[in-house]
């Protein structure tokens, strides 16, 4: 790997004051040196070494974003336009994989934040518990979470009771009256209790029998929840997916035992994440702007604002769900 004293012997120039100079636009040199220490850093595929240059500093250009490892692909759109923002700004992102609900995991992710000294993090859906909430105070990282709430952080979501009400009020709209919630971490006391909650709220006001079928939000949770639907004999007239890698398991498991959706079965997911719209029928979703959500995230982080944002959300309509026919059930 080229060096400092690489690109000075080339150029003849002193490295400890011209090459750094140049390299860091510090100013001190001429336009021309400048222009000869540049293509020279060019040719020899020239890397800072950015470790050492934090140390120094104190800080970085890092942005560090911490998901969990879950088999869902709502993170991709959040950190896709993280990722064009550092492009965008001469920044970077660190990424890290917390699990689901391991605080040792969790922990080590943070520290692995701190060692290289990110300018803030963004959490997507990771829950903290008191030991983590008592680290991160300690590492003094500023911190906005996407999804759900971090006590004494900032939150950038949906609210998710009413867009389960929506979603279900949505599905009872167009006649369907058996409908099953499926695939939701039941456990989970901020998205999965609230999208419970909005469900079973609609549910119950239209006068209709609630159906939960817990999961942990992926694509075999859906198709498992559609296998013992159909074991049981008690196949619904319409699924609400906790997510939509669970939508698209439903309709892969409907597409194995012959069932047509939405004809015989309808299937409204959450997310309007990518594969919403990769399989078919495409699916009729609830629709979280991520793209906005992880801009507002970053731009939060560089501004230091300590808001919270409740973003707005819609249903995205694809060909998962038609208005309920009766001669299906």
């Amino acid at each position: 790997m080229a060096t400092i004293k690489d690109i000075a012997r080339l150029a003849k120039v002193t490295p400890s004051t011209v090459v750094s100079r140049v390299l860091n636009h510090s100013g001190g040199y001429s336009e021309k040196t400048r222009r000869r220490v540049e293509k020279i850093a060019d040719e020899l595929h020239y890397q800072k070494n950015e470790a050492a240059v934090n140390l120094v500093a104190q800080t970085s250009n890092l942005i560090g974003v911490i998901v969990t490892n879950a088999t869902t692909s709502f993170a991709a759109p959040i950190i896709d336009s993280i990722e064009d923002w550092a492009y965008q700004n001469g920044g970077r992102i660190l990424l890290a994989h917390c699990g689901l609900n391991d605080s040792e995991r969790l922990k080590t992710c943070l520290n692995l934040m701190a060692g290289r000294k990110v300018n803030g993090i963004i959490s997507v859906s990771v829950q903290f518990d008191e030991n983590n909430l008592k680290l991160l105070d300690q590492l003094q990282l500023p911190l906005i979470s996407l999804g759900v709430k971090v006590s004494n952080q900032p939150m950038i979501s949906i609210d998710n009771l009413k867009a389960a009400t929506t979603g279900t009020n949505y599905l009872i709209s167009r006649g369907y009256q058996r409908i099953a919630l499926i695939a939701v971490d039941t456990s989970d006391p901020q998205t999965g209790r609230t999208r419970c909650a909005g469900y079973q709220k609609a549910m119950e006001s239209a006068g209709l029998t609630p159906s939960i079928i817990p999961g942990d939000y992926s694509f075999a949770a859906g198709k498992q929840a559609a296998e013992l639907l159909l074991a049981k004999g008690e196949l619904p007239e319409a699924i609400f997916a906790a997510s939509d890698d669970a939508a698209a398991g439903v309709i892969y498991t409907a597409q194995e035992y012959g069932i047509k959706v939405p004809e015989q079965l309808a299937v409204l997911g959450f997310d309007n994440s990518s594969v919403a719209s990769m399989i078919y029928p495409g699916i009729t979703t609830i629709d979280q702007p991520f793209k906005q959500m992880g801009r507002l995230a970053i731009e939060h982080l560089t501004n230091q604002n300590v808001s919270s944002v409740e973003l707005p959300y819609q249903i995205k309509e694809r060909g998962s769900v038609a208005k309920y026919n009766s001669a299906q059930s």
